[in-house]
């Protein structure tokens, strides 16, 4: 009788196939904190492996970890969906994001240089040509950029992680910003004093415009819920 040979993947292969995970797991993070997906729509593993271009298996281990991380809803029939915040949820969510996320640009405001500031400003300003040509899409996703951008300055991992996870559950109520909006209006924006505090290492500055942005961003999307 002939044996059969137990095949056990090399270190290198899982590996390979946790990173393949861990890449599909942040590319549905981003799309849930750009705005891509919607409160309440529904995801499967078949469509999503076919879009990414990947098999199945990392895509339902990526979407277990976003279970987990609440960043999607795993229903009694097993489907997954995006979930669906309340007022008071968002809000708590929103106010979590306030505490966190000043915390991380006064840490940036330290640590920002010519550079950065640069970096920032061109993000910036192809975000308001993108909004005032009504693409929104474009325009989360440069937001989102811009942010993280001044958070990952802070070079805390624990605290631009916790960040993430609270973008990607918030993440698409964004599309309520922009339900009624005239794109050719602009008044100015808190990110401009964001990247001033930034440049004059201004803690304070930077702090209270994120704080502006956030709440300010945050009205038309508690009026829709």
């Amino acid at each position: 009788m002939n044996n059969i040979e137990l095949v056990v993947p090399g270190e290198s292969e899982r590996l390979s196939a946790r990173s393949l995970s861990a890449r599909v797991h942040d590319t549905l993070r981003d799309k849930l904190a750009d705005g891509e997906l919607l409160p309440g729509q529904k995801l499967t593993g078949r469509v999503l492996s076919e879009k990414l271009g990947v098999s199945q298996t990392p895509v339902r281990e990526a979407m277990l970890q976003l279970v987990a991380e609440r960043a999607l809803t795993m229903n009694p029939n097993r489907s997954l969906t995006v979930p669906l915040l309340n007022r008071d949820k968002f809000i708590e969510l929103r106010d979590l994001r306030i505490v966190l996320e000043s915390m991380a640009s006064r840490h940036a405001a330290i640590e920002a240089d010519a550079s950065v500031i640069k970096k920032l400003e061109e993000l910036h300003k192809k975000m308001i040509k993108a909004k005032r040509s009504g693409d929104y899409q474009t325009t989360l996703r440069l937001n989102r950029l811009l942010h993280f951008s001044v958070y990952e300055l802070c070079g805390k991992e624990e605290l631009f992680a916790i960040i993430q996870s609270l973008w990607a559950r918030t993440g698409p109520y964004l599309n309520f910003l922009y339900v009624s909006v005239d794109p050719t209006s602009f008044d100015g924006h808190p990110h401009e004093a964001l990247i001033e505090g930034l440049r004059t290492h201004d803690a304070d500055m930077a702090e209270e415009a994120v704080k502006r942005d956030i709440l300010d961003g945050g009205k038309a999307i508690l009026d829709a819920l």
